[in-house]
């Protein structure tokens, strides 16, 4: 990738992902470069928000499992949203529905991708969170979420 974008291409956009399974964070990191996200990638939420507080750049998405060892995604993207609120996070999970979603606080925009998933729906549900003709204060979280 190229460290100047065209007018006619868009920045690229900074992606933090956090998934405790090496496997399923390291197709899903693939896929994202593939498609010309920046990804930084972590396996804990600690590893998360210590690679939040190292990153210079602006960080506009992150995207998490909810079911992680010592800390869930949905406390995670808490914790990162007081130290910079507004960017998108889509929750992971390969539970039934929105097991560990529904007892969270749910901000907006935030959005919800089912494990397994296929590197169509990863791409699209990212598109769709990054998307800048959303305005989050307009879009119930009920459009997003389902539960």
């Amino acid at each position: 990738m190229s460290a100047t974008t065209s007018p006619l291409q868009p920045p690229t956009r900074t992606i933090l992902l956090v998934e405790d399974e090496d496997s399923v964070r390291q197709v899903t990191r693939h896929a994202l470069e593939s498609a010309g996200y920046l990804v930084l990638e972590a396996s804990s939420a600690e590893q998360a928000l210590a690679a939040f507080r190292r990153f210079e750049g602006s960080i506009n998405l992150l995207l998490t499992d909810v079911v992680m060892p010592s800390m869930s995604g949905t406390e995670l993207a808490a914790q990162l949203k007081v130290m910079h609120p507004g960017f998108a996070t889509v929750f992971m999970s390969g539970y039934a529905g929105t097991a560990g979603l529904s007892q969270a606080v749910i901000g907006v925009p935030d959005y919800y991708l089912q494990k397994p998933f296929s590197i169509a729906m990863l791409l699209s549900r990212v598109a769709e969170a990054l998307s800048p003709g959303i305005n989050p204060r307009e879009v119930s979280i009920g459009t997003q979420l389902p539960f």
